[in-house]
């Protein structure tokens, strides 16, 4: 075993639900599990939506804000540090891009929210994620081509503000609470 190895640790079957959903929670958000659903799904397709078991549920929000981290990692990409981006494209393209980081946070705070609130249980929680995955290098791919744009374009960019998960590099250092706005 070498220091680059990863440690895995057994997390008993009792917390493996208070686990994730503590690592969904954003402290920066108060979503519901209705705000969710509100945002997502159609009134007219809310009966279908009711017919679906929690954890199915709980899968589409999911795959939904892995979708969110995909668009804004693909929006990121297309802005060029090199010189070449054209006037505008680069504020509009980092707005949406933010845009996306924010949905898919939002979303995965209004799973935490449906945990907390009893809606989803340790079984339907884990099923979920088991189902759909949860993808720490998407989502740390995603800060930091949003860090790197901010930086690079002199952009205002408030980093994620969640230290349950750490960077590998990064663990065991003192952090810093970010600058609030």
């Amino acid at each position: 075993m070498s220091d680059d190895d990863p440690i895995g640790l057994q997390i008993p079957d009792e917390h493996v639900g208070p686990f994730v959903a503590e690592v969904f929670e954003d402290a920066e958000r108060d979503t519901s599990w209705e705000n969710v659903v509100d945002a997502m799904v159609a009134p007219e397709s809310r009966d279908a939506w009711e017919g679906l078991s929690p954890d199915e549920q709980a899968i589409e929000v999911l795959k939904i804000a892995a979708g969110y981290d995909e668009r804004a990692i693909d929006h990121l990409e297309l802005i060029p540090t090199d010189g070449s981006a054209e006037a505008g494209t680069v504020e509009e393209r980092f707005g949406e891009a933010r845009r996306c980081r924010r949905n898919a946070d939002t979303f995965r705070d209004g799973i935490a929210a449906a945990y907390a609130d009893g809606y989803l249980d340790d079984d339907a929680l884990v099923a979920a994620i088991e189902a759909v995955g949860f993808d720490t290098d998407r989502i740390a791919d995603r800060e930091e081509a949003l860090e790197t744009v901010a930086n690079h374009f002199d952009l205002d960019f408030q980093p994620y503000g969640g230290t349950l998960i750490e960077d590998e590099g990064r663990i065991g250092e003192e952090q810093t609470a970010p600058e609030t706005w």
